[in-house]
């Protein structure tokens, strides 16, 4: 940075001293110019008036002394009479100059000549005589580019001087200028802007800040529930293992009677299905959480779906003698099949596990205010107050007692969260102890499948 800012400096300073210099070279031998050829045109008037009076004695005896100028006078045929720096008798006829023509018809004439070789110009400057004689007066100069040139020594003095003026307060400048950005508090970028031209940046990189410190966030929330998931998942495991281990160990040392076998086998068996059942929910929460983005979306009929559930549910239903309806019309919406069914069907289970025997328990399929819905009803213990907020954390358990003796993972309200997240649908939830439960899941308009 320093040294684009050191680079453009310098070369702008050069510019402007080489423009300035020919600017004002320009200007001021134009100026000089002008003066020097009004002095001349006065001094030829001068000279005249003294001729007029005096004769040509005049040029010999007093202007030869008084002026530096070149003072020539020739006859009407441009013979040379009188030359302040040559014998007349050298120099050639006057008649076919520029300047003595002009004189001889309008009474006055100038011209400008260069010298290439001498890098000087001079100046005429002709006047017509009453006798009919002219009067030459002329004076050279150096030329523009001559005088440019014997001025470039000061100017390149002049040029190093503020390069390296301009070189020192570069330096400095930067310094000051970059002081500020690199004392930044980077953690809170917009708590001192030193520069307006950078708010944009700052704020951007404070967005930027407050995106990573919610993504670690989430990653702190993330693992955390890994932990905890994990551990549950030990404990949840442990427990049915425990106990199928202990029932076939005392089988195995043959400490259980003929009698009794059939009864250990049974609690065998039924700790081996809910460890099975633990494990596909386990499985399926995990699928939820890693492949969102490998579901496969489809047309999805609700109203079968709810029947399809209804129908498996069926068997432990009439098992307590609960009265399980479905009710609603046909709906149709964009949505992974699977994952619909295990929302669904474990909504379903929880109001068939958690109703007393001689309850109800309604699946509606219907629309909410043009939206998609899935709605089951219960008349069983109903939940808490306290504990709605909670119900659908991974292994929570309203009543563990009650959960275990009826085989619940505490798992599938998990599962109805993840498959609500996937569809974008939202979950209205209604309880009072004693009373009953009533969940329903509300899927967005745009995604039905009209």
């Amino acid at each position: 940075m320093k040294q684009k800012i050191l680079n453009h400096g310098s070369f702008l300073v050069l510019l402007s001293v080489l423009l300035t210099f020919f600017a004002a070279s320009f200007v001021m031998y134009h100026k000089f110019s002008m003066n020097m050829k009004q002095d001349v045109r006065n001094e030829a008037e001068y000279i005249k008036m003294g001729i007029q009076a005096m004769g040509q004695d005049y040029l010999t005896e007093a202007v030869g002394k008084l002026t530096d100028s070149r003072i020539t006078l020739a006859d009407e045929q441009g013979n040379v009479l009188f030359d302040s720096e040559k014998n007349p008798s050298e120099l050639e006829n006057h008649s076919d100059r520029p300047e003595v023509i002009q004189a001889l018809k309008k009474g006055h004439g100038e011209l400008v000549r260069f010298s290439s070789t001498l890098s000087t110009q001079t100046f005429y400057y002709a006047l017509s005589l009453e006798d009919g004689k002219v009067l030459r007066v002329a004076k050279t100069t150096d030329s523009v580019f001559h005088t440019m040139m014997s001025g470039f020594t000061l100017l390149g003095i002049l040029t190093i001087g503020i390069l390296l003026l301009d070189f020192f307060l570069v330096q400095k400048q930067t310094t000051d200028l970059i002081k500020p950005i690199n004392e930044l508090d980077l953690e809170n970028p917009l708590k001192t802007v030193c520069y307006e031209e950078l708010r944009p940046l700052l704020v951007r990189l404070d967005q930027q800040n407050q995106q990573i410190a919610r993504q670690m966030e989430e990653l702190k929330s993330a693992e955390a529930m890994r932990r905890e998931f994990s551990a549950n998942v030990s404990h949840e495991l442990k427990t049915p293992l425990m106990s199928i281990s202990g029932y076939a160990e005392l089988m195995m040392n043959g400490l259980v009677s003929e009698e009794k076998v059939p009864e250990f086998s049974g609690r065998i068996y039924q700790e081996a299905s809910r460890l099975s059942t633990l494990v596909a929910d386990i499985i399926q929460i995990s699928r939820l959480d890693e492949k969102n983005n490998e579901l496969v979306f489809e047309s999805v009929e609700l109203y079968e779906l709810a029947q399809d559930v209804a129908a498996h549910l069926k068997p432990a239903a009439e098992k307590k003698k609960i009265d399980l309806t479905v009710e609603g019309q046909e709906i149709c919406l964009e949505g992974v099949r699977q994952v619909l069914y295990e929302m669904f069907y474990n909504l379903a289970d929880n109001g068939v596990r958690y109703t007393d025997e001689g309850g109800r328990v309604k699946i509606t399929v219907s629309r909410k205010l043009c939206q998609p819905c899935y709605c089951v009803e219960d008349n069983g213990i109903g939940i808490p107050k306290k504990e709605q907020e909670r119900i659908f954390e991974r292994f929570y358990r309203v009543d563990k007692s009650h959960s275990r003796e009826s085989g619940g993972t505490g798992l599938g309200l998990s599962i109805v969260k993840h498959g609500a997240s996937v569809h974008h649908a939202k979950i209205n939830l209604e309880s009072e102890p004693g009373t009953g439960t009533r969940v329903e899941v509300v899927f967005p308009k745009k995604t039905e499948n009209i």
